[in-house]
């Protein structure tokens, strides 16, 4: 019977919810201590992706909350984007004017990035039967603009055992896959954790995936 579990353990968790890339770099010189009060920058979009600006950067808040890193407020970074008319691109380059109003903000870093997919679809049950969410972010440094830590994570989750049902009621049957925000959720828990401990983790591709 031990035998038998062991094999059934790891094709559960590849089923569910797995990395299908998951790089972390840092800068030679990298350290968390090296970070004091961070700016977190509306992300970028991909083009077929609907979900608010705003959510991503509230969930980088949320997992940054607590940590040795000073957050600067929302609206005052709000603020100096709208009077600056500052649209930032992929590189996350920033003018002269926008790097100083920063720094008078206290800020150090800037953490940006894109989320360049975010899908999720649904069978006629309303069940989720497949999500996707592919995030990439990186930490610069205000005076600099040097990318000191950067990461790209893509998670996917499928159902499993579509239309089954369980069996004796205990076992066995369909299971939802999770959803896209929940994705969301462990990619960026991921990342947090990565440069805020720096962690560099190993990359992982998932031989189940589609």
């Amino acid at each position: 019977m031990k035998k038998v579990a062991l094999l059934i353990i790891p094709f559960i968790l590849w089923a569910c919810a797995s990395p299908i890339v998951h790089k972390i770099n840092f800068a030679r010189d990298y350290s968390p201590d090296k970070i004091q009060r961070v700016a977190i920058l509306n992300f970028n979009r991909g083009q077929d992706v609907r979900l608010s600006q705003d959510i991503v950067v509230d969930k980088f808040t949320a997992a940054l909350v607590g940590s040795r890193f000073v957050l600067v407020d929302r609206t005052d970074i709000k603020k100096i984007m709208e009077e600056a008319k500052f649209q930032h691109n992929e590189s996350g380059i920033i003018d002269e004017k926008t790097r100083q109003k920063l720094q008078q903000l206290g800020a150090d870093t800037i953490l940006t990035g894109t989320l360049h997919t975010y899908l999720e679809n649904k069978n006629a049950q309303n069940s989720i039967t497949y999500a996707e969410v592919y995030l990439t972010s990186k930490l610069l440094r205000v005076e600099t603009g040097e990318i000191i830590w950067s990461a790209e994570i893509m998670k996917k989750s499928r159902m499993t055992n579509a239309g089954e049902k369980k069996k004796m009621g205990l076992i066995g049957g369909e299971s939802e896959s999770e959803s896209a925000g929940k994705l969301l959720d462990d990619i960026i828990c991921d990342m947090g954790d990565s440069f805020k401990e720096k962690k560099n983790l190993l990359n992982i591709i998932n031989p189940y995936s589609k």
